[in-house]
């Protein structure tokens, strides 16, 4: 690679053919959910971690749209992971424990709320909104909207790795404090630090073929870090389900103890997170 333009296209086309060709997988019934939302995230975090090398305009309405997409798709990957986690937690509870047709209940719960999540995911894929964005992603593989700043040495983007990396760290630092002092959005700053995390990985494997061996090292603790703040989320997801679960289990007249009871163990869990994070300040 001579040019920071030549890195970032091949980087660029990877995500871009996996987003158009998505589709059509998707209506085959195939669930590429999780791949297409990684290439979106990835394809967004180059447009943000490297901005000065693409069209304003054009590259915030890229982002704006590959958002909405990874939204949609979200619900039915959110419904997908909590099923497991969820149904592995109660497999968990000892029998005297599990009040009421529990299990039954969250498969009726994931079942319903899924099949109006992928419901969603076709009709996005049949709106005027989509073909606009999928003429985008064309347009964007065909021929990337580069500025001039593109057109320089491709060592040039160790500077942009090492900003995402800072700012990785300023926002865990931020969200720990948060949590240490008992902040309402402690959470938030905690999703935020994890989307950074992210960001500056993806950066790291656009740059491999300038940073070497040590790419690899980078991506891996990344990685790991990943999976940390990957499990408070899910934390933080699961919690809001299970509050749900147990408002569901009064009003019918069951007993909402079993959903109480996994409430409090991913509580929990999201603060063991937290603990296991100081490690990466």
């Amino acid at each position: 690679m001579t040019t920071l333009r030549e890195l970032a296209t091949d980087y660029l086309t990877v995500q871009l053919t996996v987003l158009v060709d998505a589709p059509t997988h998707i209506r085959a019934g195939e669930d590429v959910t999780h791949p297409t939302r990684v290439a979106v995230r990835r394809l967004r975090s180059t447009v943000r971690v490297f901005p000065e090398l693409f069209e304003v305009g054009k590259a915030v309405r890229l982002d704006e749209e590959l958002q909405w997409w990874a939204g949609v798709l979200g619900e039915v990957r959110d419904l997908d992971v909590q099923s497991e986690r969820l149904g592995a937690a109660l497999d968990a509870v000892p029998d005297d424990l599990a009040m009421g047709p529990v299990h039954r209940r969250l498969a009726e719960f994931v079942a319903l709320r899924r099949t109006a999540a992928l419901a969603g995911v076709h009709e996005a894929l049949d709106s005027p909104r989509y073909r606009a964005l999928d003429a985008l992603l064309h347009a964007w593989r065909s021929e990337p909207p580069f500025t001039d700043a593109a057109d320089v040495g491709a060592k040039r983007v160790a500077r942009y790795v090492e900003r995402a990396d800072r700012t990785t760290h300023q926002r865990l630092s931020k969200a720990s404090k948060a949590y240490r002092r008992g902040q309402p959005d402690a959470d938030e700053l905690m999703h935020r630090a994890r989307k950074a995390g992210k960001r500056h990985r993806y950066a790291v494997e656009l740059a491999a073929p300038v940073l070497g061996k040590k790419a690899g090292a980078i991506v891996a603790s990344r990685k790991e870090f990943q999976e940390l703040l990957g499990e408070h989320q899910d934390s933080v997801v699961a919690e809001g389900l299970l509050r749900e679960l147990g408002v569901q289990a009064g009003s019918s007249g069951e007993n909402g103890f079993t959903w109480g009871l996994l409430l409090a163990r991913e509580q929990e869990a999201a603060a063991q997170v937290v603990r296991e994070l100081r490690r990466f300040l």
